[in-house]
């Protein structure tokens, strides 16, 4: 679909890859995200709706650290390098709360229960705690400028000196640890359709390290080119088209389904992307 013109366009191939990231942009149980605007799901649902077989979709993972104020920034996510250096968390009663090099998960959760538990702190409406950059500067006097370079740019872009006001930060959804189950080469077990990246699952479990995503993407993706070119060299039929809309529609009415519904409802109801608001929130 060709968002600038507002058209399908059909597009034949030998093969084809999958590479449509997450599901982020759906805002699953109203979190922000960290995803770019077409994390919307719909590898998954075009996988599926051809028969692929999907795992662990119900499993998301959660940066523990993305700026939770000014709301111009929520889903910015701040690095594990603050952390990794030493900058502490910190609820509302001035306490350090967790181990901030424990795993992503557990932190995340840590900073969830202090939330809920009336220990977080507000700021215009949006909840969080605070990651004390400040604190960092003052013991360790010079890091933000030279070894936190792109923290501070950060900070400017959000409108403060990390040197002297803290980040407020809560978990932000990063990433789908599930999806479109593959072969080592990326092949979805449909005919032609090969995936690569966050739109698969199975690499990851329900509890993604910090760092493999890339690892994944690079390697799956090597691989699933490889098998894309190879196959695609194979003949095939080129009297393909839309048709297979009609039978989905046809499919619908039999049912007593509205016409409405696009495709096979692949995550609850709770997804609040609209376009249009996106695009705001971009400006």
């Amino acid at each position: 679909h060709d968002l600038a013109q507002g058209r399908a366009v059909l597009a034949r191939a030998g093969a084809t890859v999958l590479a449509t990231g997450g599901a982020g942009r759906l805002h699953i149980a109203g979190f922000p995200t960290s995803n770019h605007y077409g994390a919307t799901a719909d590898g998954l649902v075009l996988a599926y709706r051809l028969g692929a077989a999907l795992r662990e979709v119900d499993s998301f993972q959660y940066h523990p650290t993305g700026i939770a104020w000014p709301p111009h920034m929520e889903g910015q996510l701040v690095s594990e390098s603050a952390r990794a250096s030493g900058a502490a968390l910190v609820n509302g009663l001035g306490e350090r709360f967790v181990d901030e090099l424990n795993t992503r998960d557990v932190v995340a959760a840590a900073i969830l229960r202090e939330i809920a538990e009336g220990r977080g702190i507000l700021r215009d409406g949006r909840a969080g705690v605070f990651l004390d950059t400040p604190g960092l500067e003052r013991a360790k006097p010079g890091i933000l400028g030279k070894s936190l370079v792109t923290l501070t740019h950060l900070a400017h872009r959000a409108g403060f000196d990390a040197a002297a006001e803290p980040f407020l930060v809560r978990p932000t959804l990063h990433y789908q640890n599930g999806g479109v189950a593959i072969e080592p080469d990326g092949w979805s077990g449909v005919p032609g359709l090969l995936c690569a990246g966050e739109v698969t699952g199975g690499l990851h479990g329900r509890n993604r390290m910090m760092g493999n995503a890339l690892l994944e993407l690079v390697a799956f993706g090597r691989r699933a080119g490889g098998a894309a070119a190879a196959d695609a060299r194979v003949e095939r039929p080129r009297n393909i088209g839309l048709t297979h809309l009609a039978d989905w529609r046809r499919a619908l009415i039999a049912q007593g389904l509205p016409l409405t519904r696009k495709a096979p409802l692949v995550f609850p109801p709770y997804g609040n992307f609209d376009m249009a608001t996106e695009r705001g929130r971009a400006a």
